[in-house]
């Protein structure tokens, strides 16, 4: 290969790069316009991936450069055409980090994990925070920008060079195969990653059977004589977590009552009544907890509240127990194993309990959301309860 020439593999990684920007200021503008939630969520996992994508190439790409020595400018460009060339390359450099960091720091100050096309969750760099991600948002797009426009001049002075100059300044970066992959990258990546979520069910969910009775309602049973537990709410909690677009994220309700019955030496007198406030989830994304009060949700407006009620009670054969009962949400009434232990300490109470849900048997997310692809079906509820009984 001429010294006058980048070698084969600075031409394949500068084009790959060069793809995958098209492709990702292509999804961007795509998810800014996506016509529905899950569109936009979809778009928006795969432009973070892309993007996640561009940051590992860019490290590779720093690494080739720094070890092999690129061709020496034509001796007819002018020194100021030098300097620009080198200014304008080391800032590409310097925004292919700079442009995924931001938005992967915007996206764990959102509580919104990276992962990589559904197949792994990347580490979050900060915490949840709201100004945060304000200000990592605006970094990103501000940097997304800058990225554009450097690019867009360097396309310019490259054509330049061809066009008007008729040196070998572009020709040197050219190859069929680098070529070629541009193409794919930009063309097929486009068309791939632009229709996530742009095909699902139109059909309604279908509404899970009302219970047969196996799970009997607390309704239905005589009211226990076991006394009622004093529930401190401030270091009890429900939890759950979900997956969203191959990531975990965690959520809390923040409004809910108990009424609470139980006896390790009575637990066929026992008692569980919960409610939960629909539109109370907290998973530390506004847009996620708007979402959830929706129709195709826990459809908050209509259904204000969910339940959970128990009334049979067995031993788990580890010391713990199970209680079998019944999940009402949105009205429709569905089975529920809670798997629990409870310490005892003079009047005290610890109770410890979890959940393995199916959120499309109970009848959450429905329509476009019923896509397991972006929004996976099974839901962990994680419950402690601290709570002292009697005097």
């Amino acid at each position: 290969m001429s010294s006058s020439h980048y070698d084969a593999t600075a031409r394949l990684l500068h084009w790959l790069v060069a793809g995958m920007i098209v492709v990702q200021f292509i999804l961007a503008q795509l998810a800014k316009n996506a016509p529905s939630d899950l569109r936009e969520l979809a778009l928006l996992a795969n432009h973070k991936s892309v993007g996640v994508t561009i940051l590992a190439i860019a490290v590779v790409r720093i690494a080739w450069r720094l070890r092999h020595v690129p061709p020496r400018p034509p001796a007819t460009m002018a020194r100021w055409q030098v300097t620009a060339s080198a200014v304008s390359h080391w800032s590409l450099y310097a925004l292919l980090f700079a442009v995924p960091i931001s938005g992967w720091l915007m996206s764990s100050a959102s509580a919104y994990s990276v992962s990589w096309f559904n197949l792994f969750q990347l580490p979050d760099f900060v915490a949840p925070n709201p100004e945060l991600k304000e200000v990592f948002e605006e970094t990103h797009e501000i940097l997304a920008k800058l990225l554009l426009v450097i690019a867009s001049i360097h396309v310019a002075a490259a054509l330049k060079h061809a066009l008007i100059d008729k040196d070998d300044v572009l020709r040197r970066m050219l190859s069929t195969v680098s070529l070629a992959a541009f193409v794919i990258v930009a063309a097929f990546g486009t068309a791939w990653l632009g229709s996530a979520g742009g095909s699902h069910s139109t059909k309604p969910a279908l509404a899970p059977a009302a219970s047969s009775g196996a799970a009997a309602s607390s309704d239905e049973v005589a009211g226990s004589e076991l006394p009622v537990w004093q529930i401190d709410y401030a270091q009890s909690h429900i939890r759950f977590t979900g997956d969203q677009a191959g990531a975990a994220f965690e959520g809390v309700w923040r409004s809910w009552t108990a009424s609470l019955q139980f006896s390790p030496e009575d637990i066929t007198n026992s008692m569980f009544s919960v409610s939960v406030d629909t539109s109370s989830a907290d998973t530390q994304d506004q847009d996620r907890d708007s979402t959830l009060t929706d129709s195709e949700w826990f459809d908050a407006m209509k259904f204000p509240e969910a339940h959970f009620r128990a009334s049979r009670f067995s031993s788990s054969g580890d010391g713990g127990y199970v209680a079998d009962g019944e999940l009402i949400i949105k009205n429709i009434s569905s089975p529920v194993q809670l798997i629990f232990d409870v310490a005892v300490e003079g009047n005290q109470r610890v109770l410890i309990a979890s959940a393995q849900l199916d959120r499309l048997a109970l009848g959450i997310g429905t329509g476009e959301w019923e896509d397991t692809e972006w929004v996976g079906k099974d839901v962990t509820v994680d419950v402690q309860v601290i709570a002292t009984v009697g005097d």
